[in-house]
């Protein structure tokens, strides 16, 4: 999702670390300067690209990655546990009081700036996607892996139906497995993902030329954003 077309209106992942790591630096250091020298950072959001759906192999696209379906399934990638979070640096009425101030102003610092094009790439997004799943080249190729997994064994289900099958179980079985290989020959074999991909591109590409002011603004703010976090960054903590 991240290569699509109206993915260069939003942030990316880099940019979303770095408002983590932003965001941390100055709760860390604005609770120092309320008196709480050992305060490092507990409770506070780990510094990583956050989870999505690009994480999951599988969708209205059909099925990507042979070795994700030789043993992921369509289960999430395994992540390591998390380590125990660390005592807390301190605790009472004056410390929660400082937590609650010390977000809000490291909220108030990195804010991005609101606008009538906050959340149009999000809009936008929807109607592409609702669009290319009622496309009749995409539904011709969906019918196509219907016929091809059904053929497999695995019939009476959809791109989108066959992964919830799975998903909710604690551990990935050996059927589970079977339709993840079934689903990635088929999606080859109609063509489904090609296809799908390029069909979203196509209408996103049109929904850029007709809302191309307002995204030209929010791309330009979304950069005034990750520089105003690369510069925080970059300046470290403030004095104490």
């Amino acid at each position: 999702m991240t290569g699509l077309p109206l993915s260069a209106y939003q942030a990316d992942d880099r940019s979303a670390v770095n408002e983590i790591r932003a965001r941390n630096m100055l709760v860390v250091s604005c609770m120092h300067r309320a008196g709480f020298a050992a305060f490092d950072g507990d409770g506070l959001q780990a510094a990583e690209a956050p989870d999505n759906a690009t994480a999951l192999p599988a969708g209205a696209w059909g099925y990507l990655g042979a070795d994700a379906a030789a043993g992921q399934g369509f289960h999430p990638p395994r992540r390591p546990r998390p380590r125990p979070a660390a005592a807390p640096a301190g605790s009472g009425e004056a410390y929660d009081g400082a937590r609650v101030d010390c977000d809000r102003q490291a909220a108030e610092r990195i804010s991005a700036p609101q606008g009538p094009g906050a959340d149009l790439v999000g809009r936008l997004f929807d109607v592409s996607l609702k669009a290319t799943g009622t496309d009749a080249r995409v539904v011709a190729a969906t019918k196509d892996w219907s016929a091809c997994m059904a053929a497999a064994g695995f019939a009476g289900t959809t791109p989108e139906a066959l992964p919830e099958r799975y998903r909710g179980t604690a551990e990935i079985t050996p059927s589970e497995l079977a339709a993840a290989r079934a689903d990635l020959d088929c999606t080859a074999r109609s063509d489904l993902a090609a296809l799908w991909f390029t069909v979203l591109a196509g209408y996103q590409r049109q929904l850029i030329e007709r809302n191309a002011e307002a995204l030209t603004a929010r791309r330009e703010a979304v950069r005034a954003q990750d520089e105003k976090l690369t510069r925080l960054l970059a300046d470290g903590p403030p004095a104490r």
